[in-house]
């Protein structure tokens, strides 16, 4: 979900006028860079091997490989862009994780799961052959025994995680709040041999043979059901969830739903059946498989209407819509990129259809920026929000920026604290200490983070409830794709170590990293 809020925000503006000419995909990057966050597709043998990273549209141009190899991936879960860590599945159905910024790509756990799912790429949950729930994150494993055997879990952007549950006729669906095992809502849905489930806002739909119907995130409460002529086949939500693409059993039209009134708002002809949909992250086009062929319909969704057909076989990866409008399709072994509203090829990756692709929106690859290493200084009542990209993840080979408190000087000059940038109240947070074996004078520390809020009250509210050896959470503001929020953070610690132990004895959800909050 953040990946796609981020890319909307940054890339919204992209249309007709910003399309290149095919040969400019392999050009050399712009002499001036963008300020937002980049657009990287990354590829991984379908049989398994190293992660390779490139920054879009420049396919040719490799900016990173990872040190170690990935298993051959089956679909990716989220993107953790914090943490700069990917949550996937492998094709035996193993989760595991790469970071992009140590390289690395581990198994998330041996034990067989099902159902497996994640909202934020950090907590990847699943459920056991007892039936039970189990969460996984890199800070520890946790389980929750449902009265009845779980079916389904359903993260939330929230933090909650809806379970449904076996319950006779119907299925039980508990709404929790890892890690509590209280469960503060309860509601049911018929069962069905094929359930479609999709995400949209705070809303989940569900299409039940020929009913779609939707649980309200906060109350459980259910929206009136819209009634179709066929079975659902597959639901397909714009990025802002205002409206619904369904597509059912042999018909040959699409029908859009409007969420404010839940009911069927218009139907787009088709040229045939569809049996799935994938949504642009950016909500400019609808693609629909055809029953027959390898082949997609690509539907313009300001106007409702098919624009074209591409020829490409249908994968968990392929086809997609690319940032920048074109349409990523599978042609024998090799990718193509085509403009949705002409179909005409702009590149081509020569043996690209070999690979696993996902984009992901990141500025985790760029260099980082001399003035960001200059010192935060710390007021004693008060503190100052730290931008953003002051905790951006930095490429491998990057040297480690200071912590927090050690001042930089040049050789013969004093060192001079960079002026504070918009105060923001709150208590002082714990110092490292300058004497620590473990913290040389490049180091930045770790910090222990609770939760991210768009609003400041709440947060402040969550930062009030934690308190650990004496130091209660405060609330850093920072600036992400241009909208301010606020993370519940402690630290910085000295050692990671000394984090994860806070952590745990918070008794709350959280995540450790290395530099400035």
């Amino acid at each position: 979900m953040r990946t796609i809020v981020v890319l909307a925000l940054v890339l919204g503006a992209c249309g007709p006028s910003d399309r290149r000419d095919p040969s400019a995909g392999h050009d050399a990057p712009s002499a001036t860079p963008s300020s937002g966050p980049d657009a990287i597709v990354l590829r991984i043998p379908r049989g398994g091997g190293s992660v390779r990273a490139f920054r879009y549209p420049q396919l040719d141009s490799l900016i990173w490989t990872s040190a170690s190899n990935a298993a051959p991936p089956s679909r990716v879960l989220a993107f953790d862009a914090d943490a700069g860590s990917i949550a996937y599945v492998d094709r035996n159905g193993v989760p595991g994780r790469i970071d992009l910024r140590a390289g690395t790509v581990g198994v998330a756990s041996r034990v067989k799961l099902t159902s497996l799912e994640s909202a934020d790429g950090w907590a990847i949950y699943g459920i056991a052959a007892s039936g039970n729930v189990t969460r996984l994150t890199p800070t520890g494993d946790w389980a929750y025994e449902p009265p009845n055997r779980a079916r389904r879990v359903l993260p939330q952007a929230d933090g909650s995680l809806l379970v449904l549950t076996d319950r006779g006729d119907e299925l039980g669906v508990l709404r929790i709040r890892p890690p509590d095992n209280d469960v503060t809502d309860s509601a049911a849905v018929p069962d069905a041999e094929r359930i479609v489930q999709a995400q949209a806002g705070d809303r989940v739909y569900f299409g039940v043979d020929s009913l779609l119907f939707a649980l309200r995130g906060r109350s459980l409460e259910p929206t009136p059901e819209v009634h179709l002529a066929r079975n659902v086949l597959d639901v397909a939500p714009t990025p802002s969830g205002d409206r619904l693409f369904v597509v059912t059993d042999s018909s040959r039209e699409l029908s859009v739903v409007d969420r404010y009134r839940d009911q069927i708002g218009r139907t787009i002809p088709l040229p045939g059946p569809a049996t799935a949909l994938r949504m642009d992250p950016l909500g400019r086009y609808v693609l629909a498989r055809a029953a027959s062929g390898d082949s997609a319909w690509i539907i313009a969704v300001g106007t409702a209407q098919v624009v074209g057909s591409v020829s490409t076989r249908w994968r968990e990866d392929l086809p997609f819509v690319a940032p920048d409008g074109a349409i990523a399709v599978a042609d024998a072994a090799d990718v193509r990129f085509v403009d949705a509203e002409t179909q005409r090829e702009r590149s081509s990756v020569k043996g690209g259809a070999n690979e696993f692709w996902h984009v992901i929106i990141w500025n985790g690859f760029r260099p980082r920026s001399g003035e960001l290493d200059q010192p935060v200084v710390f007021a004693d009542s008060d503190s100052v929000s730290i931008p953003s990209d002051s905790v951006t993840p930095t490429a491998p080979n990057d040297s480690q920026p200071p912590r927090a408190n050690t001042p930089i000087s040049s050789p013969g000059q004093a060192a001079t604290p960079r002026p504070p940038r918009a105060p923001v109240p709150r208590p002082a947070p714990p110092r490292l200490p300058a004497d620590s074996a473990t913290d040389s004078p490049r180091s930045r520390g770790w910090i222990v983070s609770f939760a991210t809020f768009v609003s400041e009250p709440p947060a402040r509210t969550r930062a009030s409830r934690i308190r650990v050896e004496g130091q209660t959470a405060r609330v850093v503001a920072s600036q992400t794709a241009g909208t301010t929020v606020y993370r519940v953070v402690l630290g910085p610690y000295a050692t990671k170590a000394d984090a994860e132990r806070v952590g745990r004895e918070s008794g709350e959800s959280y995540w450790v990293y290395e530099g400035n909050p």
